[in-house]
């Protein structure tokens, strides 16, 4: 809780008060693109004085024959383009480079450092904390960026079931780099389509990632123990035999 506060807090910090506003025309992203790489900087230099960047998977590309695991989490993220996108092409590009940086600085934090802090509870309460302080984070929109209370309230319940799944796919493929890709196109698209999901579509996705979640960890959280900084980070599917009773 205090990591993630203090992540909330230097966010804040150099967006609403610390930096001027940075939304020049040829790059209206550009302010949240530093403020996101300044906080990304923070965590990194935790991690690495904590000699946590490798079991965090923050340095490491853990398990590649895993990767596919993503796929779902990806095509849901794409479905929310079907509609198109709107925008000039060069507010389309913006949004897609600072929601890149979005997207690495929170699963460096939330799947990397918080979930890596967590990690001592077990796979099932490491994940659930995750899911609970990414979705709670989300306030600070209500509190401090003027979005309406309702939206915030959907918004933290969406962050939280995805955090969880996000945090499943963390403890299966052992990086969070997949995790990033799929977060900041998830975002992206969402933000740049031209109207809202439907919500039956909605619950759907809540439902999903709730089960998907669920079901990363049952299969592979109970026998993916976190290794040592340095260690080599070995694929189960390579080793049926072990991973059967690992399973």
């Amino acid at each position: 809780m205090e990591l993630t506060l203090a992540w909330h807090t230097a966010l804040l910090l150099f967006a609403k008060v610390i930096l001027p506003p940075l939304a020049p025309s040829w790059f209206p992203g550009l302010g949240a693109t530093v403020v996101n790489a300044i906080c990304l900087a923070g965590v990194w230099c935790v991690l690495w004085r904590w000699g946590w960047l490798r079991v965090s998977g923050t340095a490491t590309l853990g398990r590649p024959r895993r990767w596919w695991l993503a796929a779902p989490m990806l095509l849901i993220a794409g479905s929310y383009a079907l509609a198109g996108l709107d925008g000039s092409t060069t507010v389309v590009v913006s949004s897609l480079v600072s929601l890149l940086w979005v997207g690495l600085n929170e699963e460096v934090c939330s799947r990397g450092l918080v979930q890596q802090t967590l990690a001592p509870l077990g796979p099932l309460r490491a994940a659930t904390g995750v899911a609970v302080l990414f979705g709670a984070g989300h306030l600070q929109n209500y509190l401090f960026f003027g979005a309406p209370l309702d939206d915030t309230l959907w918004q933290m319940l969406s962050a939280g079931l995805f955090g969880f799944a996000c945090a499943g796919l963390r403890f299966a493929i052992g990086s969070v780099w997949p995790m990033v890709l799929v977060h900041a196109l998830d975002d992206f698209f969402q933000i740049r389509s031209p109207g809202a999901a439907p919500d039956g579509w909605q619950v759907a996705v809540y439902v999903f990632h709730a089960a998907f979640g669920w079901w990363l960890l049952r299969r592979y959280g109970s026998g993916d123990t976190l290794p040592s900084q340095g260690a080599v980070v070995a694929d189960d599917d390579e080793r049926p035999e072990e991973a059967g009773a690992l399973d």
